[in-house]
């Protein structure tokens, strides 16, 4: 029998737990933190937009389908006179179904909530129940915009001149009538709907043309997105402007304020294609996702399961994974 000296073995179990207990926390990243902080946040819109004349305008069909009164008389209308209106073949058969489809949503919702407080049906039904709900009345809503766009209307006190005869039947674009007057001429711009909502009358606007600047001020917005899936946003131009009937502009609009977080932009790293930040967690780093809504200076503005506070990672965050143990330094 040979036998073998033990000793080298413990050495070597030895020197492992002096690894785990010892040089581990070498392991660490170092890195440095900030402060989550609430904050306002605007957001600067580049648009273009055309320069339009009241002198002439013609007015067009917004979708396809019959044209049918009040075809006020030809002469002087004033502004906002409801032209016409656009019937689309079937749209008030389509919008009484989806109405009578969200009363009959509400009813059963309304029947499934109670029907849980008496121990009756699962939860899980009455949440099928409201997104039942929540989509009738979102089809609903989408029809009402597609009628509301069925009315055309006077943009400005002038003349009208109609195109068409009553009961034609047309397509969209279509030219129906031309209207022209006298007034300053006006720039028209078209928005992202989820933009557009955060627009007002009245905000100011940065204007520039080839040899020209000027701050114009919003007149009025569109209350529903065209076919193209835009928003008209019509501005005033100061007064004396040098511009002409169709040129060209680039407009800074300025959204108003929300209330929002913020963390220096260096804290923001990308995760596949989403954006995310860690928090210090007890000396580990824990990945948040975070919506950008916007970086400027170094800043970057966020909305997400943040809360005003929490520190996150800024130097040393594109090194590290979500557990990763944490060296913090001043």
């Amino acid at each position: 029998m040979f036998m073998t000296d033990a000793r080298p073995g413990i050495r070597k179990f030895c020197l492992l737990l002096l690894i785990t207990f010892w040089v581990r926390p070498a392991w660490a990243v170092p890195v440095t933190l900030a402060t989550v902080q609430k904050s306002n946040w605007s957001r600067t819109i580049p648009v273009m937009g055309q320069v339009e004349s009241v002198g002439m305008v013609t007015l067009t069909a917004p979708m396809t389908g019959r044209i049918t009164g009040p075809f006020p008389p030809t002469g002087t209308i004033a502004a906002g006179t409801v032209i016409v209106h656009v019937d689309a073949p079937g749209l008030q058969a389509r919008l009484r179904a989806a109405e009578a489809q969200v009363e009959y949503a509400r009813t059963a919702l309304r029947r499934d909530e109670q029907l849980l407080k008496d121990g009756v049906v699962a939860r899980a039904t009455v949440e099928a129940s409201r997104a039942t709900y929540e989509q009738a009345l979102g089809n609903a809503r989408a029809l009402r915009a597609v009628a509301v766009d069925q009315a055309l209307t006077a943009p400005f006190t002038g003349n009208i001149r109609y195109l068409i005869a009553p009961g034609t039947v047309v397509a969209a674009g279509t030219p129906i009538a031309s209207i022209s007057g006298r007034a300053q001429p006006w720039v028209e711009a078209l928005v992202p709907p989820e933009l557009a909502f955060r627009l007002h009358p009245g905000e100011p606007a940065a204007l520039r043309a080839h040899r020209w600047h000027g701050i114009g001020r919003i007149h009025s917005i569109g209350s529903s997105a065209r076919q193209s899936g835009l928003v008209s946003v019509i501005l005033h131009l100061p007064p004396h402007a040098p511009v002409l009937p169709g040129e060209w502009l680039s407009i800074q609009l300025q959204t108003s304020e929300r209330p929002v977080l913020r963390v220096p932009a260096a804290a923001v790293v990308m995760h596949g294609a989403k954006p995310l930040v860690y928090l210090d967690k007890h000396g580990r780093a824990q990945g948040v996702s975070v919506r950008v809504l916007g970086v400027e200076h170094g800043v970057a503005y966020l909305s997400g399961a943040l809360r005003p506070g929490e520190q996150v990672v800024v130097s040393g965050s594109t090194r590290i994974r979500a557990h990763s143990p944490l060296e913090i330094r001043e």
